[in-house]
């Protein structure tokens, strides 16, 4: 009888130890499945997050690759090539105002885009040659200059009448016109030239002109030595 009970209580204890252990297994597999949703949801905003920066790496990569290719567009645009500069000999006439002798002065001159006109009048406004000589106002400037191909005839016009922002008397507006017509006529080989205000003609202090220029006539002058 003792043996029996025994084997009884061992069976009873064993069925009660098999219960418990399926119990625990329960509850840990309930622990566990939370456990695993979070790392989900983890993992999908580690995903995101990385992705995020990734984007913005690449939008600001193709920014700047753009700018850049921008920039050497404007680079290479026509408008920003150098222009062509020569190097041209030259020579000036100026009045020396006090004595009303004309000098004349050889060099080499910078000539931008074959622009000579433009070149020798800015010359013809510099005041660093001599205090006494007469030189061109330089509130004008040169809009055209065109040889006419048929009559021969030099064409320039001017923005302004320079006549009118220079204190100017009969010898001296003279003397200027004949600087201006020497050194024109000289440096481009024309002995005719028209010289105009915008849309007039400037006639200077010799009356109307029928032929609508001026002859160039060289005055009698004499080197330059600073």
């Amino acid at each position: 009888m003792k043996f029996r009970f025994w084997v009884i209580s061992l069976l009873v204890i064993s069925i009660l130890f098999l219960t418990s252990c399926k119990n625990n297994e329960k509850v840990d597999t309930s622990d566990i499945t939370p456990q695993v949703t979070l790392n989900n949801n983890s993992t999908s905003e580690n995903i995101s997050d990385t992705n995020k920066p990734s984007e913005i790496l690449n939008n600001d990569s193709t920014s700047e690759n753009m700018s850049d290719a921008n920039k050497q567009s404007e680079m290479k645009s026509p408008t920003t090539e150098k222009s062509s500069i020569k190097n041209t000999k030259c020579r000036l006439y100026f009045l020396a105002a006090t004595e009303l002798e004309y000098y004349y002065i050889d060099k080499i001159i910078p000539v931008e885009d074959n622009a000579l006109i433009t070149a020798l009048t800015k010359e013809l406004q510099s005041t660093s040659y001599n205090k006494d000589f007469l030189s061109l106002t330089d509130k004008i400037k040169v809009k055209s200059a065109k040889v006419d191909e048929t009559t021969g005839v030099l064409k320039i016009v001017f923005s302004g009448s320079y006549v009118d922002h220079m204190n100017l008397g009969t010898n001296t507006e003279d003397g200027l016109l004949t600087s201006l017509l020497a050194t024109y006529g000289y440096n481009l080989g024309v002995d005719k030239v028209a010289i105009y205000f915008n849309d007039e003609l400037y006639t200077s202090v010799k009356g109307d002109l029928p032929e609508g220029y001026f002859n160039v006539n060289y005055p009698s002058a004499k080197v330059y030595n600073p």
